[in-house]
């Protein structure tokens, strides 16, 4: 099969150059896709490695056998073990595709394959899906089966995203794997969503889940794009359940409320009983960890996308939420083993968050990335068209000397939001359909749509 493989994809007799040539020519082809002017050397470097590195993830996962497409399953139950010469995996009819973290994909990098190329992003949509057909989950990180790795089944709002900008796919199978992440009592610990046993009855993922308010919060943006995806779906099919569903799950999306201690002024992990991990008198937004993955309060202190204006509500109104956000760009990320919370100790997030020097914004971490864009939601668009140069012209240089990711670049996601802020807007709540406008970098951009 392997053999089979190299026939099929370099032709007999064909040399290096050949090969090299043929490379050449589709990079270049999906390079032409965005044309700028006014560019230096040194952003036309970062432009065009941001779209070869978007574009390396996610991976296929089949192989054309014969006169059809197969795969060894990483998610179903291996019917014999393997032997030196032959798998034991199910052999599965299909094409999946594999090796994506949502958490870290859904914000920037799924909707620029829906802007860019939506036809193959409809393609892979079905790969990632085909997890669900075949082992009855789609994965939160594929790696390439299911693993236990980072907070959110964030493939919900990703795909519901891709469907309401038209993308092709199977839609209402995607639709179902969503919808048993945020409704069904997961198996094991690498598929689905942690607290479920609780957490649709209480309105938020409790301390008794290890990072319990990130699970909650992110499960909030998921249940938007569920919502979302659900009224499309009924628009198109006329069918009354997905009407049904659709409120249900908006209603949900806005259970952020539950976590938000007014006293302390920040969201916070509530015990079962409703009781605040800390006394609101006592807590420090600064302490990482805990009920925060890799961040801390301020980390998740605009963590609600998706209901911009009610998030302005718990700070005082708009000009609440712009005070909030000004607070948060001049608070310093110390990186002081004082607030290390419940790593431990100082970790690389928190020295990246550190030298980016924009108070407790973290550019290196995905959780940051729209916040600088909930300024167009507060009212002062100018602070986010000023807060996006800066990173741009910062957080991204230095392609001469080996830099120009100032952290963790997780399957393509940093440089999709260097290609969406460079062309001047961006993806701030999936889902809806909807772009935010921020600062375009070059003096003309044209994209060439499908």
């Amino acid at each position: 099969q392997a053999k089979d493989n190299l026939r099929q994809e370099i032709p007999a007799g064909a040399g290096f150059e050949a090969v090299k040539r043929q490379a050449q020519k589709q990079w270049d082809k999906l390079f032409g896709t965005i044309e700028v002017e006014g560019a230096t050397a040194d952003q036309l470097t970062t432009l065009y490695s941001s779209m070869y590195r978007l574009y390396l993830y996610p991976n296929s996962g089949f192989e054309k056998v014969g006169s059809k497409y197969q795969y060894a399953s990483p998610f179903s139950p291996m019917p014999s073990p393997d032997t030196p010469t032959h798998t034991g995996a199910k052999i599965v009819d299909g094409k999946v595709y594999v090796n994506n973290g949502f958490w870290d994909t859904y914000r920037t990098t799924w909707p620029a394959y829906s802007f860019l190329t939506p036809t193959q992003a409809g393609e892979m949509t079905d790969g990632f899906v085909q997890q669900y057909k075949d082992g009855g989950w789609t994965s939160r990180w594929s790696s390439p089966g299911y693993a236990d790795l980072m907070t959110g089944t964030s493939s919900d709002v990703a795909f519901a995203d891709a469907y309401v900008k038209g993308v092709g796919f199977d839609a209402k199978a995607a639709y179902e794997a969503a919808l048993k992440n945020a409704t069904v009592v997961p198996p094991s610990s690498g598929v689905g969503r942690k607290g479920m046993e609780t957490s649709p009855f209480l309105g938020y993922t409790s301390t008794d889940t290890h990072e319990g308010l990130s699970w909650a919060l992110e499960g909030y943006l998921n249940d938007y794009g569920i919502a979302r995806m659900g009224q499309a779906l009924h628009a198109k099919t006329g069918e009354k359940r997905y009407k049904e569903e659709s409120e249900y799950f908006l209603n949900r999306a806005r259970d952020y409320v539950n976590l938000f201690d007014s006293k302390a002024g920040f969201s916070q992990g509530r015990d079962e009983k409703g009781g605040w991990r800390v006394e609101s008198s006592k807590y420090d937004p600064r302490v990482w960890g805990y009920d925060y993955t890799e961040t801390n309060g301020w980390g998740y202190a605009f963590t609600a996308p998706q209901d911009s204006r009610g998030l302005a509500n718990l700070y005082g109104g708009r000009s609440g939420l712009a005070e909030k956000l000004d607070e948060y760009f001049a608070t310093p990320e110390t990186a002081s083993p004082e607030f290390v919370g419940s790593y431990g100790g100082v970790i690389h997030e928190m020295r990246e968050a550190r030298d980016v020097r924009m108070g407790m914004y973290g550019h290196s971490n995905q959780v940051a990335h729209h916040v600088n864009y909930m300024y167009d939601a507060a009212g002062q668009p100018w602070k986010t068209q000023r807060n996006v140069r800066e990173v741009l012209s910062r957080l991204y240089v230095g392609s001469e000397i080996g830099q120009g990711y100032h952290g963790d670049e997780d399957n393509g996601e940093q440089s999709a939001w260097y290609l969406f802020s460079a062309l001047g807007f961006y993806p701030l709540v999936m889902g809806s359909g909807e772009y935010a406008v921020g600062s375009p970098l070059f003096t003309k951009a044209t994209v060439h749509l499908e």
